[in-house]
C-alpha cells in the first residue's frame, strides 16, 4: 500500500504569498517555453513523449490543450490517440474528445523547467524550495525532488518538513520501483499469444439444437418449422395423428408454435435439429448480457488469458475471444453446464442455485461454501478479486435467477463436448 502523502505545511500568510509568486513564475515559464500550436496530425509526437514519460520513473509529460470554447487546460498527459486525449489533473484522469480540442501544446520536460525555476530561487529561501519540491512530486519527478531535499538538508540537517517529505518520497519511490519490477517479471513470464480458437467451438448446428431445448414456449424466440418436418413426424408416429386427411392438413397449417408443441409432446428428438431458431432464447439473452458476454462479469473476472481463458486454465477452459458471438457464448455455457469438480459436484446446482460452485467460487472466500483456490499474483498478473461480496449482491442474485430460468431437468443435447480427437494420445 503506498505511503500516505504527508501534509508538511501549515500554510502561514507568508507561505501563501510565496506560493502565489511561485505559481506565477511556473505559469509564465510554461507559456514561454511552449512549442508552436499543433494540430491533430502531431499525435505521433504526443504519443512518443507520453511513452518516454512512462518509461522514466522520474518524468511525466505535461501538455496544455485549448478547447473550442477557448478554455485552456494543463495536466499530465496519460493517453493520446485519434479519438481523445486523457489528462491527469489533481490526480484525476479526465478524457477530452479530439473533436472538442482546438490545439495541443506540449510543455518542456519537467527537469528542464525545474532547472530554470530553481535558478530563480535563492538557496536560503527554504519555503520556496519546498514548494518547488511539492511541484516536482505532483509531476512524479521523485528523484529530482529527493535530490533537492538533500540539498536543503545540507543547509538545515534537522529541518522537520524536509525530513518528513524526503522519508515519504523515498518510500514511495521504493514501492513504485518494486511494483515496476513485479510487472516486468510478470510480463516476461507471460506465454506467447495463443490461437484465438484454441478451445473447440460448438458448430452452428449444435448451437441451434441448444436453442431448441432451452426456448420457453411461453415466451419463445423467433423460429421456423417446415411442413416437411411435421410430415416426417406423421410417417414416424402415425398413431399420434388423426386418420382424417383434412384434419392432418389442418395441423400442417397451424402456427409454428403449435407445431413445436407437437414435436415436444411426441418427444421427437430426432427432428429437433430441423427446427430453425433465429435468435437466442430469453435465458441466453440474460446469459450474454449479465454473465458471459462482453458486459458480463465472467469475461473480465474468469475468462482472462491469465485465468480460465489461458493455457494454464487446466480442464476448466473458457473462450475469451469475441464473447458476444454465438460460438463463444454457447461453448462457454456447455463448458459450465457439464463441468464437475474433483469430488464429482457439478459446477451448477440446478436444485439449489445459491449453492452452485459457479457462483460460490466468485464470492469473498471467507463467506463462500466453495472458496476460490489461491492464485499466484505473479502468474495471474494481479491479485484474485471476488465478483460477489455477499449472497445478497445484485450480480449474485442475477446469476442464480438465470440458473433457475434454464430448462429442468437438464436435457441431453445429443452431442459430445469436447469432441473426441482422432488422435487418442491427445485425450486424457
Amino acid at each position: 500500500m503506498p505511503a500516505r502523502r504527508p501534509n508538511i505545511y501549515s500554510k502561514p500568510p507568508r507561505f501563501l504569498s510565496v506560493l502565489a509568486l511561485c505559481g506565477c513564475s511556473i505559469m509564465g515559464l510554461g507559456a514561454s517555453q511552449l512549442p508552436q500550436e499543433q494540430d491533430q496530425s502531431t499525435q505521433d509526437s504526443e504519443q512518443q513523449q507520453q511513452t518516454n514519460g512512462a518509461q522514466a520513473s522520474t518524468e511525466a509529460s505535461e501538455c496544455t490543450i485549448t478547447l473550442d470554447s477557448g478554455r485552456s487546460i494543463t495536466g499530465i498527459l496519460m493517453q493520446s490517440d485519434e479519438e481523445s486525449i486523457v489528462l491527469r489533473i489533481n490526480g484525476i484522469d479526465t478524457t477530452y474528445r479530439r473533436e472538442r480540442i482546438a490545439s495541443v501544446k506540449l510543455l518542456p520536460p519537467v527537469s528542464e523547467r525545474f532547472r530554470k525555476l530553481r535558478e530563480s530561487i535563492p538557496d536560503n529561501d527554504i519555503e520556496s524550495r519546498l514548494i518547488l519540491v511539492d511541484w516536482l512530486r505532483d509531476r512524479r519527478a521523485y528523484q529530482l525532488a529527493i535530490d533537492e531535499l538533500d540539498s536543503i538538508l545540507v543547509l538545515h540537517p534537522s529541518h522537520p518538513q524536509a525530513t518528513i517529505l524526503k522519508t515519504w518520497l523515498e518510500q514511495h519511490l521504493k514501492l513504485t520501483m518494486s511494483s515496476n519490477k513485479r510487472t516486468q517479471r510478470a510480463t516476461t513470464r507471460r506465454p506467447a499469444a495463443e490461437p484465438k480458437h484454441s478451445v473447440p467451438l460448438l458448430t452452428p448446428e449444435q448451437i441451434n439444437l441448444i436453442r431448441v431445448y432451452e426456448l420457453d414456449l411461453a415466451d419463445p424466440p423467433r423460429f421456423r418449422i417446415e411442413d416437411s418436418t411435421i410430415r416426417t413426424l406423421m410417417s414416424q408416429q402415425p398413431d399420434a395423428f388423426p386418420v382424417n386427411e383434412q384434419q392432418r392438413e389442418a395441423i400442417l397449417k397451424s402456427s409454428d408454435l403449435d407445431k413445436l408443441k407437437l414435436l415436444f409432446r411426441n418427444r421427437a428428438r430426432n427432428l429437433y435439429h430441423e427446427v430453425q431458431v433465429d435468435e437466442d432464447p430469453e435465458s441466453f439473452k440474460v446469459f450474454k448480457k449479465r454473465i458471459a458476454g462482453r458486459t458480463g462479469w465472467l469475461l473480465n473476472s474468469c475468462a482472462t488469458v491469465r485465468c480460465h481463458g489461458g493455457e494454464a486454465a487446466g480442464e476448466f477452459r473458457l473462450v475469451n475471444h469475441d464473447p458476444n458471438s454465438p460460438e463463444s457464448l454457447y461453448t462457454n455455457f456447455v463448458t459450465i453446464d457439464r463441468y464437475k469438480l474433483k469430488d464429482g459436484s457439478p459446477l451448477i446446482n440446478y436444485i439449489d442455485p445459491e449453492r452452485s460452485p459457479f457462483v460460490q467460487m466468485g464470492m469473498v472466500r471467507s463467506r463462500s461454501l466453495y472458496p476460490h483456490p489461491d492464485v499466484d499474483p505473479v502468474e495471474f498478473g494481479r491479485d484474485w478479486k471476488p465478483v460477489f461480496r455477499t449472497s445478497t449482491s445484485t450480480n449474485f442474485k442475477r446469476a442464480t435467477d438465470w440458473i433457475r430460468s434454464l430448462y429442468t431437468p437438464r436435457p441431453d443435447y445429443g452431442f459430445q463436448y469436447p469432441p473426441v480427437s482422432s488422435n487418442p494420445e491427445s485425450n486424457p
